[in-house]
């Protein structure tokens, strides 16, 4: 591009450029710039006569960016990371801040840490808000798309845009109660586990999950974990708990589920048991999987992003589930 066309590449075109890219879409960029959805097709056709390219072909799911628009996505996200890093405020004061935080994590993982945040956030930044709810199907789609300012998963494999750090390693346990089979032994095998119906609470199958290679595994020496019941609701896993189904869990939520059912009336017994040690054997991390909490390049550096993820980091790496990283 020669020098006299530079004056005419304003940030708002950059900015429209990034967000229909994210968007796939001209109508939900509009929308999320709070632009109409015409002005922001003339931004669209001056970028494409600046960069003498068409940037996005029209597909029945929505728009595909062109190999040319791949590239320029590339080279313009450092420059509006630069840019946001150019109007970040050098200083932070929490007890005048006012801003809502939406956070994407699992009850499991929220166990680890929420107490003593809100504590936290009580007496050092009390006009911080927070929106806090589990991951749903489309999971760091909403990290890179600004519908959520940070999130916390069983993940390691992430897009270029996402930065992550490693929290620690959390174990699982297999939650049972009188009524089950195999409440009075001390430890079970993978073969009698499946031969009774199994309920998993936030347990995701997917192949990013740092749970799909062991699983895989399991499904090459014939077993195949299909649980009776798949639930996010802790209330619902209580129930078939109290049925005779073996829960499968993270175990803050297991020992979370033994002090409910101990203040519940009416309960059967319940007790904690280790994975079977055939999945601990060939499991890569010996059914301590690891967690990362997880935010877009865009937060890298705004103060008060760092700020709240620095307090989730050092709360649950001083929680009693959490085993530190080596």
């Amino acid at each position: 591009m020669p020098l006299d066309d530079i004056s005419k590449l304003d940030i708002k075109l950059l900015v429209a450029f990034v967000t229909i890219m994210e968007e796939g879409s001209v109508s939900r960029a509009a929308e999320r710039l709070g632009v109409t959805q015409p002005a922001l097709s003339k931004s669209l056709q001056r970028l494409r006569e600046l960069f003498h390219d068409a940037l996005f072909t029209r597909q029945a799911y929505g728009l595909s960016p062109t190999a040319r628009a791949s590239e320029l996505n590339e080279m313009i996200q450092p420059i509006l990371v630069a840019m946001q890093e150019l109007m970040t405020p050098n200083s932070l004061n929490l007890a005048t801040l006012n801003r809502r935080f939406k956070l994407r994590v699992d009850e499991g993982d929220l166990e680890n840490f929420i107490e003593p945040l809100l504590a936290s956030l009580h007496y050092q930044a009390p006009g911080i808000k927070l929106s806090i709810g589990a991951w749903g199907d489309t999971q760091l789609d909403e990290l890179t798309s600004g519908n959520v300012d940070m999130g916390i998963m069983r993940i390691g494999d992430t897009p270029g845009n996402i930065r992550s750090k490693l929290i620690g390693y959390m174990e699982s346990c297999i939650v049972l109660s009188e009524a089950h089979p195999l409440f009075h032994q001390d430890e079970v095998t993978v073969a009698e586990l499946l031969s009774n119906k199994i309920v998993t609470h936030h347990l995701r199958s997917n192949r990013n999950a740092s749970f799909a290679k062991t699983e895989q595994k399991l499904k090459q020496r014939g077993y195949n974990i299909e649980p009776s019941l798949e639930t996010d609701s802790l209330m619902v896993a209580m129930q078939a708990v109290k049925r005779g189904m073996a829960l499968v869990t993270s175990r803050s939520i297991g020992d979370l589920f033994l002090q409910m059912t101990c203040e519940k009336t009416h309960f059967y017994p319940v007790k904690l048991l280790p994975p079977p040690r055939e999945v601990v054997e060939i499991d890569e991390y010996n059914c301590r999987h690891p967690i990362h909490i997880f935010w877009h390049e865009r937060f890298n550096n705004d103060l008060a992003h760092r700020w709240l993820r620095e307090q989730i980091l050092y709360f649950m790496r001083e929680s009693p589930w959490m085993h530190a990283p080596s």
